[in-house]
């Protein structure tokens, strides 16, 4: 009779060892995912993160001013790219203060998030990325087109000699800019303003209501990738939302395994809740390579192509940064009430045990 007691305890000590050590693995499993679920799937929350980063940064007006450059080619070979390299910092934010307001970035930030949580959950392989141009373009078409060009053409170079000689004998006779960036004397100055001005004004007019944000290449990925790629992010959200119970089953089987006084709840739960906590901190470096990994892959460039994969990339930086920090003291307070409960078991056991040796005869 005493074996087989013997026996079931050895058996229940090892099965609530058993269900301990799934404990110690799930939990920080369920923290990674629970730090970056409450992040990546709340839509204020990121709405809010890209806000700060684009907005505040003015990183999309200056893709705003890209993609819109990419849209209308000017005068010569690589002319359109290099019109604003003249702009001080201070002058170019301005000048995109003025074009593109805050509340215009902000309302971009918000369709386009909403745009990204639909892409999540429907077929596409790519999210529907865009810019709503319209209030730009009723801007410079209600005077602003006159006063961008005068911005731009007053921080271009002096001309040479040379260059004038240029625009008084093709680029003014034509009605055309000329493929290299200068700023005449007067009266060529105001003549070239105005050239500009017609240009933008026409340019502008042709282009569509919005602006499609999409690479120019080939994807550099595979549909299965890209489609394996969403349903890592929907496994990922659902494990967020409900992983948590797994971990806290595995509380209530040890206690009904192998508990039976407090001294040996206190000890059987602190020492998983301990060893969780151990685990947790050991997370913190496969969480970063993982990051880094995903950051680089092609599956995420393809996602986010052309001027989005920047800022996405500076985004995934200041999430990691926020989880590692949440990581590492959501570990330091599991290990510690984990220790406090181990060590409060431990004492509460010896102390039972000794009134109970007191009490004998």
């Amino acid at each position: 009779m005493a074996e087989s007691g013997g026996l079931a305890r050895t058996l229940s000590r090892l099965a609530a060892g058993f269900f301990g050590l799934i404990f110690a693995i799930t939990l920080p499993l369920t923290l990674v995912a629970f730090a970056w679920g409450r992040v990546l799937f709340s839509a204020q929350e990121i709405t809010d993160i890209f806000t700060d980063e684009l907005v505040g940064s003015g990183a999309l007006q200056e893709i705003a001013v890209e993609v819109l450059l990419d849209q209308v080619p000017r005068g010569g070979e690589g002319f359109a790219a290099g019109i604003l390299d003249f702009l001080g910092r201070q002058r170019l934010d301005e000048m995109l203060a003025a074009l593109f307001p805050a509340d215009w970035t902000e309302s971009q930030v918000r369709a386009n998030i909403e745009s990204l949580y639909a892409w999540l959950d429907n077929d596409r392989l790519v999210p529907e990325l865009s810019l709503d141009i319209r209030p730009l373009k009723d801007r410079l078409l209600s005077g602003g087109a006159e006063e961008l060009a005068k911005t731009v053409v007053s921080s271009w170079p002096t001309c040479g000699l040379e260059q004038v000689e240029i625009l008084l004998r093709e680029g003014v006779p034509r009605g055309e800019l000329p493929a290299f960036l200068c700023q005449p004397p007067e009266p060529l100055h105001t003549t070239v303003v105005s050239l500009a001005t017609d240009l933008i004004l026409r340019q502008v007019s042709a282009l569509p209501p919005t602006v499609e944000l999409e690479g120019d290449g080939p994807l550099d990925t595979t549909p299965e990738e890209l489609v394996e790629f969403k349903r890592s992010l929907r496994r990922l959200r659902a494990f967020s939302h409900a992983g948590w119970l797994l971990p806290l089953s595995m509380l209530g089987l040890i206690v009904a395994v192998a508990v039976r006084s407090w001294p040996q709840l206190l000890r059987w739960w602190g020492g998983s809740i301990l060893a969780a906590g151990v685990g947790t901190f050991l997370m913190l470096g496969i969480v970063e390579g993982t990051v880094e990994q995903a950051r680089n892959s092609a599956a995420l460039r393809t996602a986010f192509p052309g001027p989005f994969e920047d800022v996405i990339q500076d985004v995934i930086d200041g999430l990691l940064d926020a989880v590692s920090g949440q990581l590492f003291f959501l570990g330091l307070l599991i290990a510690g009430f984990g220790l406090v409960m181990f060590l409060g078991g431990i004492y509460s056991g010896r102390r039972a045990d000794s009134l109970s040796l007191s009490k004998r005869p």
